[in-house]
């Protein structure tokens, strides 16, 4: 890397960084004001009532903190691919306004060869993605998945669970769910038969989750059988005591089922545990999940290959036409690419949707790239 390569990449990643703070701090201050009340409000179950004013207003400002910080990883998943091209812009514009790009031209470089500082520092953003879905979302999804009123709390509030079906066609039914404690209370299993008739019943004070043996353990579990002949009712055994029983329906996988966007918050790793099992309904999801963080990488880089002409030119342009132009191109191919790998497209399969984006910019990115009017 020559010293104009550094002098350019630097210089884009201070845009990048200045960019991303502004409009995460824009976003902060925009949520918090919306939903002040709700943080006011869950300070003041935690302090006690005779707490004065300064306290009150410390123990938000703690509680907006705490709730406004973990969505900082959340919000470079999610932006840092447009963030990227708005610093690409502001790069050029800046070398264009103090005749840097005339001074490169006239000593013999061209305007493809200014991008290679830019398209270098993209990978390096799209790696530091990589590592921010592998190391650090995973950790933060309890966090992530919090509403502001359980702000300060260490995760999701516990849940009931409607009737779940597993992959052997088993129901679970439960009073409540903690997720941080991976603990239900009150549960209620019935096994049934391939024709769905229930054939037996399992009824608990509690069940633990035990991640070796991918079971509930009970607590004063019970299980009755149900037994029935032809035209006839239904009649309950003897009860017996029962200590576990093996499902796929893990903690992990009935969060996923009431937070859907747990799956994009879950590592490579984390995903082939749950992929490991019988198919089920989130199988799908968790597989677009798997191939998109990678593939959402090179289409972030065909579109900033395609969006590069709109700023990088031989003669000073307006920065603020461009852009404009620019962004009646981007954004509908951002949103294109986001349908594919996204939303269950019928007749194809996970992967081939979230490829189809990558295959279909790749010859309009280079096009656009190569064409370039150097």
């Amino acid at each position: 890397m020559t010293r104009i390569d550094r002098h350019i990449a630097i210089r884009m990643l201070g845009n990048f960084v200045l960019l991303f703070l502004l409009l995460y701090l824009f976003a902060v201050v925009i949520d918090v004001m919306l939903n002040l009340d709700a943080f006011s409000d869950a300070a003041s179950k935690s302090l006690p009532d005779d707490a004065g004013g300064l306290r009150k207003v410390y123990s938000t400002t703690m509680l907006v903190l705490g709730y406004q910080l973990p969505q900082l990883f959340q919000f470079y998943a999610w932006l840092w691919g447009i963030l990227v091209i708005g610093a690409t812009a502001f790069t050029i514009a800046q070398m264009s306004r103090h005749r840097e790009l005339v001074a490169l031209l006239a000593s013999g470089w061209n305007l493809q060869r200014i991008t290679i500082p830019i398209l270098i520092v993209t990978g390096g953003l799209g790696f530091l993605q990589i590592l921010n879905q592998e190391l650090v979302m995973p950790h933060m999804a309890p966090l992530l998945l919090r509403t502001h009123q359980q702000a300060g709390q260490a995760g999701v509030r516990s849940f009931p669970i409607p009737i779940t079906v597993d992959s052997s066609r088993r129901l679970l039914q439960a009073s409540d769910f903690d997720p941080i404690e991976e603990r239900l209370l009150q549960p209620n299993f019935i096994e049934r038969t391939v024709d769905g008739l229930a054939v037996r019943r399992i009824r608990a004070d509690q069940a633990q989750w035990n991640p070796e043996s991918e079971s509930w353990i009970f607590k004063n579990g019970v299980v009755t059988s149900l037994e029935r002949t032809d035209g006839e009712v239904a009649r309950a055994g003897r009860p017996e005591v029962i200590e576990s029983i093996e499902t796929d329906l893990s903690p992990r996988r009935l969060l996923m089922r009431r937070h859907g966007a747990l799956a994009g918050m879950l590592s490579v790793a984390q995903i082939n545990v749950l992929l490991d099992g019988p198919e089920t309904r989130e199988s799908d999801s968790l597989r677009r999940s798997l191939w998109s963080r990678f593939v959402i990488i090179g289409v972030n880089i065909l579109i900033l290959l395609v969006a590069l002409p709109f700023f990088l030119d031989r003669y000073p342009v307006g920065l603020v036409q461009r852009s404009v132009i620019c962004a009646g191109v981007v954004l509908p191919l951002y949103i294109t690419a986001a349908a594919f790998m996204l939303v269950p497209i019928p007749g194809l399969s996970p992967m081939v949707s979230a490829f189809v984006p990558l295959v279909l910019l790749l010859p309009i990115g280079l096009a656009r790239f190569a064409w370039m009017r150097t």
